[in-house]
């Protein structure tokens, strides 16, 4: 059986893997990969102890050789399961036992390893290179993962470039065509940072999805390191900082946005509000207006990925009053409000440009009811919090409260008042006689979570990937009372019994997380399995004639889901576009095979397609009588 900390057995995974450590990871786990990784870790700590005192160059060199060595197979290691073939295997551990022997005859005291792991640890490098190994573990083998749904779209529009004759051949004016992206959104969201990503990857990668998802993971990984530089400044301490970057990098509730390749504006637009919230805090520590302007254009640069952006200006407020000295609102200095001011300058332009470019603004699905808005503020607050803390399996027990408070407001309403008063209770007893930075990290982290949810708190329902930034509030958060926690086990018992209660908790929740990220991830590996069958039915289908000729296509159980995946939500016309390309193809997606066929009015250029459940199709026509 499937087990994240001891693995599924050796030789259970397959016979080449490709990847070292995801081998190692799936066969034995998580105590079985960092046993593994230990063993460079101590050795490590034996070379950097030992080595400067070795007088002899001839062993010398053989460390360092063996060294550079390690390094090498440690990055072929990523790419194919180079520790698991028996004539490396041999000759590598029997080298290392030789190396760590030989610098034993030259050690001359007590090696501490556990002192040598804490300082090891308390190094920025540490903790970035920790990070990025953690994504590698856990992300790497979403590289595969082929597009879906809404991928498709914005692919198409990737596609469109604007023309000019040069010489009698049809160029492309890239250009002008990105030009035309800030100018006109088609009644789309204003997103024309977004839409330059996408034609710049699909004119150098086109359906290449590898190099699209390396995108989308590197941005997750480098998302995690910016949380882990804002944590060490708000909790003034580097292990909790660590702690806050791992908790986001593993979240389960990220999942969507790191998958799916449509999310990848959203983790651009997080990545520019994190800069700006770092470069404000860096202005604020050495005083150098490079950094306050390299906010501010962070700020704007957020605002052309995602509309979310538009609340960057707010986290900066925040930290600005929560860590000025003026948390409790008592006086307003001018000089602040100026300040707030000029961090919310691009604002302005940003309305401009969006209500020039004629974007989507409050339609559909994204527009506030002034009626239920109390309620859905309440129950979505309620639902992101959910979603952050236990993952998506909460969603079913989220859209069941949802459904019993629709039918009983009233019950509804008694609830969300008794909430009321124990946040209220809890802050009179507790958080409001907590030394004042502490009370900064509380209100800071409670604070962050509600604004970064400020766009969406109104709608009638939570998605996933606007989560993404709020959880930085959340993790922030959870590390905090945990070390909390962890005093108060030190007061009232010894510290091993504190370590182990501490270890137990965090442990239950990050395997929830991994667990639930594991499913997650098969989940949208069979998604896109799906929509690739598909692609593939259609190549098997085509003809000549249905890359000019005007031609209309019915399909039948389009399939949405793939688990808690998207298949095709959206996006299957633009999915067919990529295989015909045929601007006089009309697709149409039927409840029935019987109301498909009652369309048909020709049938040699009007076909209709039924999807199983695998993704492929299969043609279906109507016998005559």
């Amino acid at each position: 059986r499937r087990n994240i900390l001891l693995g599924s057995g050796s030789g259970s995974v397959s016979l080449a893997v490709d990847n070292n450590y995801l081998r190692i990871l799936g066969e034995s786990g998580l105590l079985g990969f960092f046993s593994f990784f230990s063993i460079f870790f101590i050795a490590g700590i034996y070379v950097k102890r030992i080595l400067p005192r070795v007088d002899s160059i001839v062993t010398r060199s053989l460390v360092l050789g063996f060294v550079a060595g390690t390094f090498g197979l440690l990055l072929n290691g990523v790419f194919i399961d180079v520790f698991e073939a028996s004539k490396i295997a041999f000759m590598y551990w029997l080298l290392m036992g030789i190396i760590l022997g030989t610098l034993e005859l030259y050690r001359k005291e007590e090696i501490n390893l556990w002192k040598e792991f804490l300082k090891l640890l308390s190094y920025p490098v540490t903790a970035v290179v920790f990070l990025f190994a953690t994504t590698v573990t856990f992300f790497s083998s979403a590289l595969d993962y082929y597009f879906v749904g809404d991928d498709f779209t914005w692919l198409r529009w990737a596609s469109v470039c604007r023309n000019y004759v040069a010489n009698g051949l049809v160029q492309c004016e890239p250009l002008s065509t990105f030009l035309q992206y800030f100018t006109q959104s088609d009644g789309f969201f204003y997103r024309p940072g977004t839409k330059i990503y996408f034609s710049l990857m699909y004119s150098t990668f086109w359906f290449n999805q590898t190099m699209y998802h390396l995108v989308s993971i590197g941005l997750h990984f480098f998302v995690s390191v910016l949380v882990f530089l804002i944590a060490k400044r708000v909790l003034k301490n580097h292990f909790l900082a660590v702690g806050a970057g791992f908790l986001f990098l593993i979240l389960s509730g990220h999942s969507e946005t790191v998958f799916w390749t449509a999310a990848t504006g959203h983790l651009f637009n997080v990545a520019f509000i994190l800069l700006s919230l770092l470069f404000f805090i860096f202005w604020k520590e050495k005083k150098k207006i490079v950094y306050l302007v390299l906010s501010v254009c962070s700020i704007f640069l957020s605002l052309l990925f995602h509309e979310l952006g538009i609340i960057a200006p707010l986290l900066i407020i925040l930290y600005d009053v929560v860590y000025g000295g003026n948390i409790l609102f008592r006086k307003l200095d001018i000089k602040n409000i100026h300040l707030h001011l000029f961090v919310a300058l691009p604002i302005l332009p940003y309305l401009i440009l969006r209500f020039g470019a004629g974007s989507h603004w409050f339609n559909g699905d994204y527009s506030y009811n002034l009626f239920k808005l109390p309620y859905n503020i309440i129950g979505n607050t309620l639902g992101y919090l959910m979603l952050a803390v236990v993952g998506p399996d909460s969603s079913s027990l989220y859209q069941g409260l949802r459904n019993v408070s629709k039918e009983h407001l009233l019950l509804a309403l008694i609830l969300s008042v008794v909430v009321g008063v124990l946040i209220s209770y809890v802050y009179k007893k507790y958080i409001r006689y907590m030394v004042l930075e502490d009370k900064k990290i509380v209100v800071f982290g409670t604070l962050f979570f509600l604004i970064s949810l400020i766009p969406f708190l109104g709608l009638g329902n939570i998605t996933f990937r606007y989560n993404y930034l709020s959880s930085v509030g959340f993790v922030i958060l959870v590390v905090f009372f945990l070390q909390k926690l962890f005093i108060f086990l030190l007061d009232i018992s010894d510290r091993k019994i504190a370590s182990a209660g501490m270890f137990i908790i965090i442990l239950i929740f990050s395997a929830n997380h991994l667990f639930q990220l594991q499913k997650l991830s098969i989940d949208w590996d069979g998604a896109g399995e799906t929509s690739k069958k598909f692609l593939v039915s259609l190549n098997h289908i085509y003809s000549v004639g249905w890359k000019t000729e005007s031609i209309k296509l019915y399909f039948v159980d389009v399939p949405i889901r793939h688990g808690d995946a998207w298949v095709f939500p959206v996006g299957l016309s633009d999915a067919i576009w990529a295989v015909f390309q045929n601007k006089n193809m009309s697709i149409y997606q039927s409840s029935s095979v019987e109301v498909a066929l009652d369309g048909v009015q020709d049938s040699s250029t009007e076909k209709v397609y039924l999807f199983d459940e695998t993704g492929n199709i299969t043609e279906k026509i109507r016998l005559k009588k």
